[in-house]
């Protein structure tokens, strides 16, 4: 159960995020030449990978040991040690190589482009655990704003390079980035102090490191192998194709923004609270109502996309013309991604984080071998259709996953209502560019179908809703923390 105002307050970032966003990826895409677009992505990418690499899957240890630890600065402090010092041996052992190490990512030997990705990764690692203190306790405010001020330091950033005296270099834009990144750290740090001062004077037996060690470390290859599942289609486009297609890549998927905030909002509330559920013994039947609420509101979001994606035509340059018909594709990513979260819930509730990584490697062969196959012939539109592809198998092998080691539940309409999604949006992108009109109606025809086919999830999220609005903000006493929605 979540609060009406919790979820406002972890809306805010996402949302506020998403629509910086729709200006600040017009401005990079105007102002630096697409080659420098792709090497940002592939610094992203490698951020990315060093979070999920060095925090050895202690992040989700965290998470899940959250509401079963007395002593949670001792917790905090297990969780991140590990990692820190492998990411300092791995940075020290780089040194000899860090020309060689540039030229491979961004085609330049320029050492300091590579010790500038270093600091990024350092300090998205640091963030992100100091993030999970905000989100576990519910601070939404707080863990909204730090979402917020990245993107306007960005944005102004990028509007200082207008100047004539910059260069306007890729070396420029990954500072930008790096600036960003700090600005996140600082404020979590400030709105984290009482947790983190007390958590580094804090002890830890070796049984408690090796319990979530035991728990972690397996997501360690999970959480590398969803890496490569997201990253397989960038790193295709760098080694297959060229720069600029990469660059396309990029801004497409920047551009399913909307994919990208139903994604954040969702996974930030989601485990703490199913968590939460498991520990009180509440009946999780309830999951099967949230999964189905859920389709609803992806199908939706998916067929708006579909509907408005010509509106990129607008606001991007002309080199960027594909990311229109590309967008379907691109959206399905972090929809396929969240409704995944919800149906493999009882992987996480038993425990079996092995199945998390199995069900990832099968989506990442798929995607390397869609990547392969399509990238060379068809670049940026090969590599979206060949990541979509990969993470419809993705859903599929956790939701049956689940289904096997925690208990049946209904599937047949997840399965048919996501397919249909992905072979329209396939059909978007190999059709879209000779038969535009035609298929921008055919989104538009099937919007009001598909309010209509979840009219039940619609009237029972409304009712959700308005219940807890009319406890919460009209019905409850002050200070009695009543209202609540499922």
């Amino acid at each position: 159960m979540v609060k009406v105002k919790t979820i406002l307050a972890f809306a805010m970032g996402p949302v506020a995020s998403a629509a910086i966003g729709l200006i600040t990826v017009p401005a990079i895409a105007w102002i630096f030449p697409p080659k420098d677009v792709g090497r940002l992505n592939l610094v992203q990418v490698a951020v990315s990978f060093g979070v999920l690499l060095f925090n050895l899957g202690l992040d989700r240890a965290y998470v899940r040991e959250y509401h079963e630890w007395s002593d949670r600065g001792a917790l905090l402090k297990a969780c991140f040690a590990p990692g820190f010092a492998l990411m300092l041996l791995v940075v020290m052992i780089s040194i000899p190589f860090d020309e060689r190490i540039a030229d491979w990512l961004f085609g330049v030997g320029h050492v300091a482009y590579y010790w500038i990705l270093v600091a990024c990764i350092a300090v998205s690692f640091v963030s992100r655990f100091l993030s999970l203190i905000l989100r576990m306790q519910d601070r939404g405010v707080a863990f909204s704003l730090s979402q917020i001020l990245p993107k306007i330091i960005l944005l102004a950033v990028i509007g200082v390079f207008l100047l004539p005296i910059f260069e306007r270099s890729f070396g420029e834009l990954e500072v930008a980035y790096l600036l960003s990144l700090i600005s996140v750290l600082i404020i979590y740090g400030w709105n984290t102090r009482r947790e983190w001062g007390p958590a580094v004077m804090s002890s830890v037996s070796r049984s408690q490191a090796n319990h979530l060690l035991a728990y972690g470390v397996p997501l360690i290859f999970a959480g590398v192998a969803y890496w490569g599942l997201d990253a397989t289609s960038s790193i295709a486009l760098r080694s297959l194709s060229t720069l600029s297609e990469l660059a396309i890549y990029s801004v497409s998927m920047s551009f399913a923004g909307v994919g990208v905030v139903f994604q954040t909002i969702f996974t930030v509330l989601w485990a703490p609270m199913v968590y939460k559920w498991v520990a009180g013994g509440v009946d999780m039947k309830r999951v099967d109502d949230i999964a189905q609420q859920a389709l609803a509101v992806v199908c939706v979001l998916w067929t708006l996309t579909g509907c408005f994606s010509w509106l990129t035509d607008f606001v991007l340059p002309e080199h960027y013309v594909q990311v229109k018909y590309m967008m379907l594709c691109s959206i399905g990513q972090p929809l396929l991604y969240t409704l995944s979260e919800i149906t493999c819930v009882g992987i996480g509730i038993t425990r079996r984080s092995m199945l998390s990584l199995w069900s990832t490697v099968a989506a990442l062969l798929v995607n390397v071998a869609g990547s392969i196959l399509l990238v060379p012939t068809y670049g940026a539109a090969g590599a979206v259709a060949a990541n979509t592809i990969a993470f419809l198998m993705f859903f599929v092998a956790r939701t049956e996953a689940s289904a096997h080691v925690w208990r049946p539940f209904p599937r047949a309409r997840l399965y048919v209502f996501i397919t249909l999604a992905v072979l329209l949006s396939i059909a978007t992108l190999a059709f879209g560019p000779d038969s535009r009109v035609h298929v921008g109606l055919i989104w538009l025809a099937l919007l009001p179908v598909v309010v209509w086919c979840f009219r039940t999830e619609w009237a029972g999220m409304y009712r959700s809703l308005h219940g807890a609005i009319r406890s919460e903000f009209f019905s409850a006493e002050p200070g009695s923390g009543s209202g609540t929605v499922s």
